[in-house]
């Protein structure tokens, strides 16, 4: 069995415990049962013996010294009596176990790392594991809602300050703006703490409720009043879409603008919606701001797109056993042949490429900006039993064309430097689609 190696080990130890098993050894090897003076074949075996004495010797002295040389750890463990692929695997947490110095991880975030390092061997940026917190907050923020206090947080040197929504539960039960967070029910609130970790506490499920311990300077005397609140958690939205008429000016007052930040469960009526606000409004012409947008939910792309043709190929998945499933569009168009501009930068990603890439095969949109991500692949969420999930590539996507995006991303047919300002161009192409229409 081999040896680990480490950066200390006990040497006296060690080479006390050679010199008793040679002189065990020696001693076995001499015994007198086997010796005959008078005998030239005993003579024979005495020299025989005494010549494996000296090798005996010279090896063991030879490892007394080798920790001298090459540090070793104390003896590893006997191998583990498990038969299967999973053996080293124990035999390195009993080491672990047994061998480490300092405070020790406990069972489950040991099973999460080694989860975690599993994955990662895939050598896929996108396959990866989500430890139960994080994957709650992510499957928030798919779903366009969650249950909370209806606030916001902003961290600083003093720790976390919350800023509570009007008309919210934390205002409601008067939580004030610039009041600072010292727990929320039993946990205290660090200043080294993320914003996850405040936020996965204080959120919860609508109807719940949550104790929150805050501290708010007195403005009269300049003394700190702690408060303590109980608010009843409530279903909070969190819109993906903002929309609006672009301005006032008489050249550009019947211009649509849609801010779109996540393609979540929500998306696609909260355009439905803003669309049709939008016409009733007086808009005729679109700029659809995806800037900045990372992707989200493939059926939420898809059923975006199809607002915008009336049929057509939207998107191509491949998968790697050269399996292919086509998404195309269903008649109807929410916006009829309005003029469509789509904003892009790089960091517009995955399903804003999809949308992006396949509006402007069918020449339904321009697009305007920078260079987008780059990232054409799919991947399948898969909820483990404890609320931790598994995302694994599994596909990759296509547009119409056949164009692929992996490591490429969409080159805008408007390209605007990084750090200015796109509308302009962006309006500027409207306004060069509304005079080739006319």
């Amino acid at each position: 069995m081999g040896q680990a190696s480490t950066l200390m080990c006990i040497i006296p130890e060690a080479v006390t415990n050679a010199k008793v098993f040679w002189c065990t050894a020696h001693r076995a090897l001499l015994r007198p049962v086997w010796y005959n003076r008078k005998s030239m074949f005993a003579r024979r075996i005495m020299a025989a013996l005494t010549a494996m004495s000296m090798v005996v010797l010279a090896f063991f002295a030879g490892y007394a010294a080798y920790p001298l040389l090459h540090p070793s750890a104390a003896p590893a463990l006997e191998a583990a009596p498990h038969t299967d692929i999973m053996a080293n695997f124990w035999q390195v947490w009993e080491l672990l176990d047994r061998d480490f110095y300092g405070a020790k991880p406990d069972a489950q975030t040991r099973v999460y790392g080694a989860i975690a390092g599993m994955v990662e061997r895939f050598g896929d940026p996108y396959t990866y594991f989500v430890e139960p917190q994080p994957r709650a907050l992510e499957r928030d923020q798919l779903a366009g809602k969650f249950g909370g206090i209806g606030a916001t947080l902003e961290q600083t040197e003093a720790g976390w300050l919350l800023h509570p929504l009007p008309d919210q539960p934390a205002a409601r039960a008067g939580v004030m703006d610039g009041d600072l967070l010292l727990r929320v029910d039993a946990t205290p609130i660090t200043t080294t703490m993320t914003s996850d970790e405040v936020v996965a506490l204080v959120r919860g499920a609508p109807g719940t409720q949550v104790t929150l311990r805050v501290a708010r300077p007195q403005t009269n005397d300049g003394a700190i009043q702690e408060l303590t609140f109980t608010i009843t958690r409530a279903e909070i939205m969190t819109p993906s879409i903002e929309w609006r008429l672009l301005d006032d000016d008489p050249q550009t007052a019947d211009i649509g603008y849609l801010r779109h930040t996540i393609f979540s469960e929500r998306s696609a009526e909260e355009m439905r919606q803003a669309i049709t606000a939008l016409q009733a409004a007086g808009a005729t012409r679109f700029i659809w701001d995806m800037r900045g947008n990372p992707g989200g939910l493939l059926d939420a792309a898809v059923a975006m797109a199809d607002f915008w043709l009336d049929d057509g190929l939207i998107l191509t998945e491949a998968k790697a056993d050269g399996a292919r499933r086509e998404f195309t569009a269903t008649p109807g168009q929410l916006a009829a042949a309005a003029p469509l501009v789509i904003v892009v930068d790089g960091a517009s990603a995955s399903a804003a490429e999809i949308v992006a890439g396949a509006l402007r095969d069918h020449k339904r949109a321009r697009l305007v900006g920078s260079q987008t991500f780059g990232k054409g692949s799919v991947q399948l969420i898969h909820e483990l039993g404890d609320q931790s999930s598994l995302h694994v590539t599994n596909a990759e996507w296509l547009t119409p064309a056949g164009q692929q995006i992996t490591g490429q991303g969409l080159t805008p047919d408007v390209l605007v430097a990084e750090g200015e300002d796109p509308l302009p161009a962006a309006i500027a192409v409207l306004s060069g689609s509304e005079e080739a229409g006319q």
